[in-house]
């Protein structure tokens, strides 16, 4: 049940997509990976590029953690291009505990700078590193995963953490991307419960902000303006993706054609230790913000992949129940009622006690005429109705 399109390199641990960039005619994706074992650990970032956002060809490393300034691992972090359009590279450098360097309250923001226009190796420095005393006094726990835009004329970034046990994201600004100033936080948690909020995007859809992040569960995504202090006037809060062991820490970027595409990590739910490699990328979407909020599409050609079609369903059909996957012994099953409700029966997916099984639903716009988009890719399932999206991993024994 190996995926055969859904990306990941041929061994490993990989997980959320980094540094998504479309620059010299090339899409290139940047990820977390462990070099070393397919377990999460000594984290890198992998390194894969594709022409058309479907077929992908597997780079060496480019960014590996710079042991002699005490890095033990590169996590997270995005791209941005400045005026001239070159990519600059941002991540959270983690270091060991006893340095005050862990990833709970001793995290920083490190630059990389591409060595060369093929993007194969990132050269990180810590000389303008922000550490948490760009606060002025207020910590952020799990401080971390840079997202970074050009915006009315300066640089905005957005930090993932947790402030007073609240999962929040943070707003900084800079005039060169390189000395930065604490703003205000953009938007947080009405609990304190804990969580972090991790993986920020921060970015322009359709004259509309868009503000998605990941809060070690469900994926949201926020609608709204900024104003002229910068702050976030929020207008709808939705879920994104139901489940975070389907669709994870997803990264939004814009290509040299002005899409804004997004692309998730689809992380294992198998509960298999070691079998060599783990987790594959989401296929991307094409985001737009519409009167239903933010919309997604597949990228254009993946209805020709194995395993995926693309149809229309009549609101008077519903409800209608789809086979997902069906070997007589084991089946997995869509259903789609005339209300809007989208429900993954996973309870008979394998014969295995391993995967997890539990159902998956989720609210969808319904019209008169309903657009679907199911793919099945191995262990990889994608359902797109009316431009929401669900997604989950299933492990058939046979």
């Amino acid at each position: 049940m190996k995926p055969s399109w859904h990306y990941r390199p041929e061994r490993n641990w990989i997980n959320d997509p980094n540094g998504l960039v479309h620059f010299g005619g090339w899409y290139h994706m940047f990820y977390q990976y462990n070099p070393n074992g397919d377990q999460w650990g000594d984290i890198h970032w992998g390194h894969a590029r594709s022409r058309d956002l479907l077929h992908w060809e597997t780079l060496p490393v480019a960014l590996t953690p710079d042991e002699a300034r005490g890095e033990l691992h590169c996590f997270s972090g995005g791209c941005c291009k400045d005026a001239q359009g070159r990519p600059h590279f941002f991540y959270t450098s983690i270091g060991a505990q006893e340095n005050g360097r862990d990833c709970v309250h001793g995290a920083q923001q490190w630059m990389a700078a591409p060595a060369d226009d093929d993007l194969t190796t990132l050269v990180q420095t810590d000389a303008y590193a922000l550490t948490d005393d760009i606060h002025g006094g207020m910590h952020v726990r799990d401080w971390r995963d840079p997202c970074v835009l050009r915006y009315a004329g300066q640089y905005l970034m957005v930090l993932g953490g947790c402030v007073e046990e609240r999962g929040c994201v943070l707003l900084y600004t800079s005039a060169d991307m390189q000395h930065w100033t604490y703003r205000h936080i953009l938007a947080q948690s009405e609990t304190a419960d804990g969580i972090p909020w991790e993986c920020p995007n921060l970015a322009q859809v359709d004259g509309r902000f868009v503000l998605i992040y990941s809060p070690c569960g469900a994926v949201h995504a926020k609608i709204g303006d900024l104003d002229s202090e910068l702050r976030f006037c929020e207008e709808r809060d939705e879920i994104l993706e139901p489940e975070r062991n389907g669709f994870y820490a997803p990264q939004v970027f814009r290509d040299e054609d002005g899409r804004t595409i997004l692309i998730g990590w689809m992380p294992e739910a198998d509960r298999v230790a070691h079998k060599g490699w783990s987790g594959v990328m989401s296929l991307p979407r094409l985001l737009s913000v519409t009167g239903e909020g933010l919309t997604a599409a597949p990228v254009p050609g993946a209805e020709h992949l194995p395993g995926v079609t693309r149809f229309q369903t009549a609101q008077s059909e519903l409800p209608k129940t789809f086979r997902i996957h069906d070997n007589g012994e084991e089946r997995t099953l869509l259903t789609l009622t005339a209300d809007g409700q989208l429900l993954l029966d996973r309870s008979a997916s394998s014969l295995s006690d391993g995967p997890e099984k539990q159902a998956i639903s989720r609210t969808v716009p319904i019209r008169a005429v309903n657009d679907l988009f199911i793919a099945v890719d191995g262990s990889a399932v994608e359902v797109m109705v009316n431009g929401k999206w669900l997604s989950a991993r299933i492990y058939p024994t046979k």
